[in-house]
């Protein structure tokens, strides 16, 4: 009768791993973004680094970062179903108001949440797949760039809808 009481250690040692409180995934370790480095964008595929500002990231419910070369193909990409979960921190990154809306860098710029940005549409800009989306830091910033380019501005609200 004394070897099933050996077991009983071997058995806890076996099973104590499984019981310890390991959190599920989060994105408290994601609560800001991260620079561009050889990341391909989740929806097209093409390096992120090689495409004109302003581009878009994205973390997961599970954690799972995604990068996106434009703020059109954020769009997408939120939209997109995804086996990482929902969406849970969304970047873009920030234009220089001073700097010509139409000129297109692969510069890094700064990074912002996204519903705290503000939006241009409507000015043209070479290079650019899809319909040119262009990210202030701040409201004010977008209005004088559009001002006088027949460009409309808006929050992120409204941007969502406005590029369904």
């Amino acid at each position: 009768m004394k070897a099933p009481w050996i077991l009983v250690p071997v058995l806890f040692l076996a099973i104590a791993p499984a019981c310890q409180n390991n959190p599920a995934p989060s994105a408290s370790g994601a609560a800001s973004a991260v620079a561009i480095g050889d990341d391909e964008c989740a929806t097209c595929a093409m390096v992120v680094r090689e495409q004109p500002s302003p581009r878009g990231q994205l973390v997961r419910s599970d954690g799972t970062r995604q990068m996106f070369c434009s703020i059109g193909d954020l769009l997408q990409g939120l939209n997109a179903p995804s086996a990482h979960g929902k969406a849970s921190r969304v970047f873009v990154e920030t234009l220089d108001p001073k700097a010509d809306p139409a000129q297109t860098s692969t510069a890094q710029r700064p990074w912002k949440p996204a519903d705290s940005a503000s939006y241009v549409l409507g000015i043209s800009r070479k290079g650019v797949m899809g319909t040119p989306v262009l990210a202030y830091a701040t409201r004010a910033q977008a209005e004088v760039v559009a001002k006088g380019r027949n460009a409309k501005v808006y929050d992120w609200k409204g941007l969502t809808e406005t590029l369904r």
